[in-house]
């Protein structure tokens, strides 16, 4: 008899934690079925169909994570090798559907055998015994059984990873802190739904209609989120440290409008091209925006054009280049980045894209200073040029 589990949850959003249970249950049961849950009598910020397609997202990431994990820096455990070769081999061993109604019910008619229930160190113990109990009693009025099985957190650091603390750092606009409790698809798909308002907002105080506004930022969503780097996550993360240095008040802009719009556009054409920021200022018409608009939003995207910059640059223009750079001196996330980047120029063989991406990483560090403003060159210029440095040891390693 196969043994098929059935994992239930909200999954809103789904976390590493919830897929750290669904590798650890991958080594015991023939099939995970990962049921996302439809409470009608729950508020939920996303639809079902939003949800169990952030897990599908979320395991193609895993298997992307897997297949750079040397770039990115990830050490697996036995058992999560296990897991991931299963899952790369065999993609069917894991099941994503929705459901309404009980979760026992809805076990049963999937023909599982065992319910699956996840369980931190911290606070769950209690409530899943409960959950336990009353699917237990539910399962005896219908002459039926499961088993219950509770699977803990397989890592220490995936105690405290909660759907909850990811609702609550978006809430606060901290996309990059949320970037570790979350996979880099579902991340961008969350930053996309977040600025939402703040784009049509600022384009109505550009005399944009909301209508057009509206349809102008889902063809902006779609564009960046056909990439890894370059997504919204990337947006995301100017903005938030646009934000940090705006509260440290050693970020105060004359036109926070247009250094704005001028974030949201500058990698609208991202092809590895020497035209394409003008490409992505070309964006701006369609927008909708002033011809005066455009060409003062047009000198901000222009200086995110590394190594061709303008000679004279104003505070916004170093400050826009500065939040486009950020990411290099990120510790935490720069193996993702670079990875991310990697699959971007998924088009070139190993040995083309190490010869380019070696060329360009020389190129940036032979910048003096890499980062133009005082404040960010103290954040970041130090860690930026040793993750460059490391990652160029990489490729020349291959």
């Amino acid at each position: 008899m196969r043994k098929i589990g059935f994992y239930a949850g909200s999954f809103s959003p789904v976390t590493r934690g919830h897929l750290g249970i669904i590798c650890e249950a991958l080594n015991d049961y023939d099939q995970v079925i990962v049921g996302v849950g439809v409470n009608e009598g729950k508020q939920q910020l996303y639809l079902p169909e939003e949800r169990a397609e952030m897990v599908h997202k979320s395991l193609d990431d895993l298997l992307f994570e897997y297949e750079y994990r040397d770039l990115i820096g990830i050490k697996y455990s036995r058992s999560e090798l296990q897991a991931l070769e299963r899952l790369a081999n065999t993609p069917d061993c894991v099941k994503v559907i929705s459901y309404k109604g009980l979760t026992v019910d809805e076990a049963l008619k999937q023909g599982a055998t065992s319910l699956i229930r996840g369980e931190r160190i911290v606070g769950d113990h209690d409530s899943e015994m409960q959950t336990s109990i009353l699917n237990k009693q539910i399962l005896e009025v219908r002459k039926a059984s499961l088993n219950m099985a509770t699977i803990p957190v397989p890592r220490e650091d995936m105690t405290y990873i909660s759907s909850s603390n990811v609702r609550t750092l978006f809430g606060l606009n901290e996309y990059i802190a949320a970037e570790r409790y979350i996979t880099s698809s579902v991340h961008a798909y969350l930053v996309g739904k977040k600025l939402s308002e703040k784009y049509v907002d600022l384009l109505k105080r550009c005399d944009v209609s909301k209508i057009n506004s509206i349809k102008n930022y889902s063809n902006l969503v779609k564009t960046y989120n056909k990439r890894r780097h370059h997504s919204m996550s990337h947006i995301g993360y100017m903005f938030n440290y646009l934000q940090i240095a705006e509260n440290l008040e050693y970020a105060q802009t004359e036109n926070k409008e247009l250094l704005a719009i001028a974030i949201f556009y500058h990698d609208f054409v991202n092809e590895g091209k020497e035209d394409d920021e003008k490409a992505s200022c070309a964006a701006l018409k369609d927008a909708g925006l002033s011809t005066n608009l455009r060409a003062e939003i047009e000198k901000l995207i222009m200086a995110t054009k590394h190594g061709a910059l303008p000679e004279e640059m104003s505070f916004e223009m170093k400050l826009i280049h500065d939040l486009d750079l950020a990411v290099l001196g990120d510790t935490t996330n720069y193996g993702h980045y670079a990875a991310n980047i990697r699959w971007e120029y998924g088009k070139y063989d190993d040995e083309a894209y190490k010869k380019g991406r070696i060329d360009v990483l020389k190129k940036l560090l032979s910048s003096e200073p890499l980062f133009l403003l005082p404040e960010f060159a103290k954040l970041f210029e130090e860690d930026a040029r040793a993750n460059m440095q490391k990652e160029i040891s990489y490729w020349q390693s291959r």
